[in-house]
């Protein structure tokens, strides 16, 4: 990876920039451990990343894919992309995702925390559908809002937040056959588990990715360590993934 220092990016706490040496970011972890996830579907494959934000993704599924065409509505971000991830077989582009304008191109489509950022959802998942092959796969994630947000601490970036329940049956309109499954903390910690309830909690995104606190915090709490969820998603899951036959 080259140095992230051209083509910087602001760190708005949504738009997901990958870590350099020395550097703890629990959202990127998290981002990225879906990502890595996803290589077992993407070998050999036609891939198309929907809101690949900044590009690292794309760069992890082109390592096992044939092709990778990563798409974002912000020119900043492809600026980025292109400077930082551009390889032989990705290609990045602006596009709405809303709007996508390819036809049974793909074997697989991942979007990954971009769902919740859509104000139509049922035109985003027909525009993923449309760009997919028959009998092809679409990855999707999405927190697991599991408790109405108060109004003073909801995300001025999502325009939908989901529960298990109701993304099962959003996927259901969609989709005659999926699986949704989790992403959830790799083991248990009774003190992160304590510290979440906490508002100080939430003091976490303003402490530099740098930061000696920010280190101590994640070795003690394991904030960056995942694993999937087959069980008991809708109570643990941080993330819920689809896995969604393009039927």
């Amino acid at each position: 990876m080259r140095k992230l220092q051209q083509h910087r990016l602001d760190d708005t706490g949504e738009r997901i920039i990958p870590t350099e040496r020395g550097e703890v970011s629990y959202v990127f972890s998290r981002h990225k451990f879906a990502y890595e996830y996803a290589r077992q579907y993407a070998q050999t494959k036609r891939v198309l990343d929907v809101g690949c934000g900044t590009g690292y993704g794309c760069k992890i599924l082109s390592d096992v894919a044939q092709s990778v065409v990563g798409i974002d509505y912000n020119e900043e971000a492809i600026a980025f992309c292109q400077a930082h991830f551009s390889t032989f077989n990705i290609t990045f582009t602006q596009i709405d995702a809303a709007d996508l304008p390819f036809r049974k191109e793909f074997d697989l489509a991942v979007s990954f925390q971009v769902i919740e950022h859509m104000p139509n959802l049922h035109l985003f998942l027909k525009s993923l559908t449309g760009a997919v092959r028959t009998g092809g796969t679409i990855l999707l994630t999405t927190p697991n809002v599991r408790e109405p947000v108060p109004e003073d601490e909801a995300n001025p970036f999502h325009a939908n937040e989901m529960n298990f329940d109701q993304f099962y049956a959003l996927l259901s309109q969609h989709f005659p056959s999926f699986t949704l499954i989790g992403i959830g903390y790799a083991a248990s910690n009774k003190l992160r588990t304590f510290l979440q309830r906490s508002p100080l909690y939430r003091l976490g995104k303003y402490i530099h990715r740098k930061s000696p606190v920010k280190k101590l915090a994640n070795s003690a709490l394991h904030l960056t360590e995942f694993r999937v969820l087959n069980t008991d998603i809708a109570r643990d899951a941080i993330d819920l993934l689809a896995i969604c036959k393009n039927e």
